[in-house]
Formats: structure tokens, sequence, C-alpha cells
């Protein structure tokens, strides 16, 4: 029997690390994409506000799949300090009893990008501008651009996925 994990996104950059790591961790498994709401802005600003939009998908996405065993929000976001902004992903995955959140790592965005996003703009059109390049947040993405291919957009979620797994592969180590 197939292991069902529903992922809050029908992103193919998303869906992919997703089926990796579950594919890894549990054999058998089998990831449906769902549309869902994150309850934020469409361009997160901030850890509070992509969190929240990573818990949210993973919720809604595990109560809208009958027969999940797991939900897995996915949610990019940025943030600023004194020494730019930030690009970074929140995840959230839960098995509907416990909820356990990760965080991928994080890329300098280059000043006219922060600029933009800043008065508004969302990420992925941004970088569609910049590079020419059509819906570029479904292939590599802005990691894929900025590192030159080096790392893409999956990359980084399949490490943020992992670390959010953490939990559920040793509780015996995340005991109270």
């Amino acid at each position: 029997m197939n292991l069902l994990v529903a992922a809050g996104t029908t992103n193919p950059a998303k869906l992919k690390p997703v089926q990796a790591v579950f594919g890894q961790v549990f054999a058998g498994t089998q990831v449906t994409g769902i549309s869902v709401l994150s309850g934020v802005r469409e361009q997160p600003i901030g850890e509070e506000e992509t969190f929240l939009g990573a818990v949210n998908r993973a919720q809604a996405a595990l109560a809208g799949v009958p027969g999940a065993a797991w939900g897995v929000g996915l949610e990019g976001g940025v943030r600023f300090d004194l020494r730019g902004c930030w690009l970074f992903g929140a995840v959230a995955v839960t098995d509907g009893k416990q909820l356990e959140v990760g965080r991928t790592a994080e890329l300098k965005l280059p000043p006219q990008v922060a600029a933009r996003i800043n008065a508004g703009e969302e990420l992925g059109p941004v970088m569609d501008a910049l590079t020419g390049e059509q819906n570029t947040k479904q292939k590599a993405g802005t990691v894929g651009f900025l590192t030159n291919g080096l790392l893409s957009r999956a990359d980084v979620w399949q490490m943020g996925l992992t670390l959010a797994l953490a939990p559920f592969m040793n509780p015996e180590m995340y005991l109270i």
C-alpha cells in the first residue's frame, strides 16, 4: 500500500523535493499536489508570515486530500534587515497529530530585486522580468538563476523539508 502525502502546491519545483524526501524515508510514497490557500500575502514578508503560510498550507493539504497520511506546506518568503533582503523558505509537515517546521538556507537578493519587493511586487514576476524567462518559480527559480545553476529551487526545498522531518524520524530524541 502506498503512503499518500498531500502537498499544498501544484508547483513542480516544490513537488519534486517532496517526492524525493518522502520517497527516501518511506518506500512506496505517492505525492499529490493540491492548490490550497496560504492565508498570507502572495509575497510573504518576514519569518512569522512565511511560517504561517507554510503551516496553513500543510494543514489544508492534509484536510483536502482524502486518505492522505501527511500534509506538507512550502512557503517562500523574504526578510529585510540592515544588510539587505533575504530569500528563504519555510516548510511545515504534519501527520494530523504532530506539526513540525523547517527552514531553508537564505540567499541575499540583489538590491534592484529587493527594492521591487519592498514596493509590493512578488519575487517570481520580478525575476521573470529580470531574466527574460517565463515562470521561473516553477523551474530553477531565483536560487538557480543567482547561483548560476549550482543549486536549484528544488534543492533548497529538499533541505528544508528534510530538516522539518527530523523530529518524525527520531522521535525519541525529541521527547520532553
